[in-house]
């Protein structure tokens, strides 16, 4: 990381809110979130398992992402396809039986990687802050069931390296993360009209919100968003439907508990990268 880059990265880590740091340092200290202190939405699930919903068997490696860096602990300029959560651990993959995210996974080839909750709730990247979002690799996974009314899964995963050897790869996750929380968080903001409810606690090692923000078109965008910094590396995954105004997805929503999900993520990164 250029020197000058250091020094803006030491004053942006300084103006960290208390709670966002109690955030990043709870993915960093263990693999799997502990149980979330905040209150789960209602007709949530348990965790889910395989059995009935898993898809049928493949063969053969699934395909690696590539992005535009070297990463610490990874092919160079890769995010491997073992980092990926499963399909199973995404919400209402009991409806519809998710494809695995690693199979779909494409490089991100713009300057920076947007995250869903940033791009849904108008909240832009500053010149300065790009490089938080680019890292050593990037990329992004989606799967789409059916349209608009249908319920799409996308999880986008920047890594910034091995965060052992040095400490600047994890200040720089921590910020990352950071910028995508609050930028949920402020939804209201920065789009008006824009609703949030967040469900995880500001000490969970996790971040689990919904937001409902009107469309361009007049319509309606429902989104579940979660995201988990772990070692080096920053994941969202966001769960979105569009429907007209006033209505709703067509598909109901069904969810493990928002801890389980943020295991599902965090666990196969800290297998896949070091420095968790």
């Amino acid at each position: 990381m250029p020197s000058a880059r250091n020094g803006h990265l030491i004053n942006r880590q300084l103006a960290v809110t208390t709670a966002v740091a109690l955030l990043c340092v709870g993915a960093l200290s263990a693999c799997g979130p502990n149980d979330d202190k905040g209150g789960q939405d209602a007709g949530k699930t348990a965790a889910p398992t395989a059995t009935g919903t898993a898809a049928p068997a493949t063969t053969g490696a699934a395909p690696t992402a590539t992005g535009t860096g070297g990463t610490g602990g990874a092919p160079k300029g890769s995010i491997p396809a073992a980092a990926w959560m499963s399909a199973r651990s995404i919400p209402m993959d009991e409806t519809y039986h998710w494809a695995e995210l690693a199979r779909v996974a494409k490089p991100v080839t713009g300057d920076a990687a947007t995250f869903k909750g940033m791009e849904l709730c108008h909240t832009p990247v500053a010149k300065d802050d790009a490089w938080l979002f680019t890292g050593k690799a990037a990329a992004r996974a989606a799967l789409n069931e059916g349209g608009a009314e249908h319920w799409t899964a996308q999880q986008t995963l920047v890594h910034h390296g091995d965060p052992r050897p040095s400490s600047g790869a994890k200040q720089a996750t921590n910020l990352a993360y950071a910028h995508l929380v609050e930028a949920v968080k402020n939804c209201g903001q920065s789009l008006p009209g824009a609703t949030v409810k967040v469900a995880s606690a500001d000490d969970a090692p996790y971040f689990a919100a919904t937001v409902t923000a009107p469309g361009p078109d007049g319509t309606t965008v429902t989104l579940h968003e979660y995201a988990v910094a772990a070692g080096g590396s920053v994941s969202e995954l966001a769960v979105f439907a569009r429907a007209k105004a006033g209505a709703q997805p067509r598909d109901a929503w069904k969810a493990p508990e928002d801890r389980y999900v943020g295991t599902g993520m965090t666990a196969p990164l800290c297998e896949a990268l070091p420095g968790c």
